[in-house]
């Protein structure tokens, strides 16, 4: 005869699968070259295409002229009814001078970030806001002889 009942075994796995759901799930995004291969790299020497072959192409560079390389890597821990939570970021900096020559190799944390707001407001341009019908029947009136002429070929 069987030591445990079929309700006891029932409601343990119906605990074990509570609990199991009640676990992070931990996703790994990006990548950061291993600390072997950054020291490698000789600043004032190595240009872009021997950290290429080093390291590999990152995924985002700097805005103006590739003057800076950079391996971004984020570890999100997500629970089932909470939202997802960076709870790891390395970010190593690769800058370049003029010529592509390597002038400097940094590292960033998670620490090292800062929270930016990003403002949903649009730019006001200059100039008078005009209405829906003005926009759309504005330039009826404006019309002048040698536009009509022009338009019609002669």
């Amino acid at each position: 005869m069987s030591r445990y009942s079929p309700r006891s075994i029932g409601l343990a796995l119906l605990l074990a699968g509570a609990l199991a759901a009640c676990s992070p799930t931990i996703q790994v995004h990006g990548y950061v070259p291993p600390d072997a291969d950054v020291a490698r790299i000789r600043p004032g020497f190595d240009d872009t295409g021997s950290v290429e072959k080093l390291l590999g192409r990152p995924s985002s560079a700097g805005v103006l002229a590739d003057s800076a390389w950079y391996y971004v890597q984020s570890t999100v821990e997500n629970y089932t009814y909470h939202a997802p939570q960076v709870i790891d970021r390395k970010v190593l900096a690769v800058n370049f001078d003029q010529r592509g020559v390597v002038k400097e190799v940094r590292r960033y944390g998670l620490a090292d970030g800062q929270i930016i707001a990003l403002d949903p407001e649009t730019t006001a341009t200059g100039g008078r806001q005009m209405g829906i019908l003005e926009q759309l029947f504005g330039n009826v009136l404006n019309l002048d002889a040698e536009s009509l002429n022009s338009a019609s070929g002669n």
